[in-house]
């Protein structure tokens, strides 16, 4: 049984792109890889429904849709997402992610979202997650969390800037059925990302993020990322972005590279990361590419 529990923990948690995962489906956005694993104040994007929800009613665009291919080690994950606002106060989100070990064993899992703007700083949301699991032993999983974003401006001289604060608690819920020792990662994150724009052309963004993984006992631990983003005249950005924690079984360590393309309404990102050769976040990579409305 404990050896069961450290499986589905390791998943969960370490073995994926960024911090504990409801399912232990990997999140494939290619800009949270690129950032070091930061879920909780990731800007606004297709992938809102995986990062945070309360987060993209703080876009410029109306509705976002996206799809991509994330690789870590031999296992493959392929998905697709999108949101849509409405009146820029409230915000629906979906997203669907397989998840495979080699051509027969798919994981996969749907994942809903709503957001609801409280005023013009804060926004609240709140996901579902069902996931079926095929791997040593089958089970299916539903699992809830709550999301929230506050997004302060600042104006210095002809300058100006906007502090983002974020933060989530996921994996509130269990398997519906399976084997009884089969445990859902119960985690909360909390995040601050500091947008500075130093022109029309040129800006930056610094990122930090701290989660704690509750439950199971087996992978409870702090594991945490920092990043930074470099923006020129919003049609390219260049990333770059770490994160570490305390059990390496569980949070491996590693450096993350990510650049991204904006052109119209198509966008395109890539991540990459680079850790020892022994770890399960050795070359991984993920490419996104979505549409905005």
């Amino acid at each position: 049984m404990k050896r069961l529990i450290l499986w589905m923990a390791s998943l969960a948690g370490g073995f994926l792109p960024v911090a504990a995962q409801p399912y232990g489906i990997a999140n494939p956005d290619a800009r949270t890889l690129g950032m070091g694993g930061i879920e909780t104040v990731t800007s606004a994007d297709a992938y809102a429904v995986f990062n945070n929800p309360a987060a993209g009613l703080f876009g410029r665009q109306k509705a976002q849709v996206a799809t991509s291919f994330f690789t870590l080690s031999d296992k493959t994950t392929y998905s697709a997402a999108g949101y849509y606002k409405f009146n820029m106060q409230h915000l629906l989100a979906g997203g669907w992610r397989t998840f495979g070990f080699d051509e027969r064993l798919k994981d996969k899992s749907v994942s809903l979202a709503y957001a609801y703007r409280l005023n013009d700083i804060v926004a609240l949301g709140l996901t579902a997650d069902y996931a079926r699991f095929v791997r040593e032993r089958s089970g299916n999983a539903f699992s809830a969390g709550i999301t929230a974003q506050a997004v302060v401006p600042f104006e210095r001289g002809e300058n100006y800037s906007a502090l983002r604060l974020g933060a989530k608690l996921t994996g509130i819920g269990g398997f519906l059925d399976g084997p009884a020792e089969m445990k859902l990662p119960v985690a909360f994150a909390a995040g601050a990302a500091y947008d500075l724009f130093l022109s029309d052309a040129h800006a930056l963004t610094f990122a930090g993020e701290c989660r704690y993984t509750f439950s199971p006992v087996a992978a409870r631990g702090v594991e945490g990322g920092i990043g930074m983003e470099y923006s020129l005249m919003q049609l390219l950005q260049f990333r770059v972005g770490y994160h570490g924690g305390e059990s390496r079984l569980y949070y491996p360590d590693y450096f993350s590279l990510g650049v991204g393309v904006r052109f119209m309404h198509l966008c395109f990102d890539a991540g990459y990361t680079v850790a020892k050769k022994a770890s399960p976040m050795h070359n991984a990579y993920s490419f996104t590419i979505g549409l905005d409305f």
